[in-house]
């Protein structure tokens, strides 16, 4: 089952601010499963939408393919790719702690096994993607980018509020996050 969310405030200087909490049985979980896997891999391009991406891939061969951040609300990841003569997006779905392309059988505990898992021809189905040339980006990560990375692997997203640091770097670390809604049966717990 993925983290589901509950919206929560915080009131800072009369203004109040919504931001979500990621909990997988009691347990708080980071705000972007393994963020900082992803930044280590130079396919990943981040903040990078469909239309971007579809212009990087425009004219590649099947089988090219980037990783960027999702714009869709409960996926982190998405991927486009190259895949008969097509550019192609998939989003990658985090459940039970593991990734995988939500009509796929295929689970992994890190974003970089998913994917490399899906680069051989002969195992992926004619619905599947073909990962098997990674368009890198030609560009390092901001070092924004590398930090909400790194706080992200140590902190719980309830957390950034208490951080001694500066109110616009909060409302950036705020700003991107993996949100899913809850299912009635889950909203219960609360």
């Amino acid at each position: 089952m993925s983290p589901p969310a509950a919206i929560q405030h915080e009131e800072k200087a009369g203004e109040e601010v919504d931001f979500y909490t990621s909990v997988e049985n009691n347990v708080k979980c980071p705000t972007i499963p393994d963020l900082q896997g992803a930044n280590g891999l130079p396919y990943y391009w981040g903040a990078l939408n469909k239309y971007q991406a579809d212009i990087l891939l425009l004219g590649q061969p099947d089988g090219t393919f980037l990783l960027r951040n999702s714009s869709q609300e409960g996926c982190a990841f998405a991927v486009t790719f190259r895949r008969r003569g097509r550019t192609r997006h998939a989003r990658v779905q985090y459940r039970g702690q593991h990734f995988s392309f939500h009509w796929g059988s295929f689970h992994s505990p890190s974003i970089r096994h998913l994917l490399e898992h899906y680069n051989d021809p002969r195992s992926c189905t004619f619905f599947e993607p073909l990962l098997s040339i990674p368009l890198n980006r030609n560009n390092p990560l901001s070092l924004q980018e590398l930090c909400r990375a790194t706080v992200n692997a140590v902190m719980p997203y309830e957390g950034i509020g208490q951080l001694p640091i500066p109110r616009a770097m909060k409302e950036y670390l705020w700003e991107y996050h993996y949100t899913e809604t809850v299912p009635a049966t889950e909203e219960q717990h609360w």
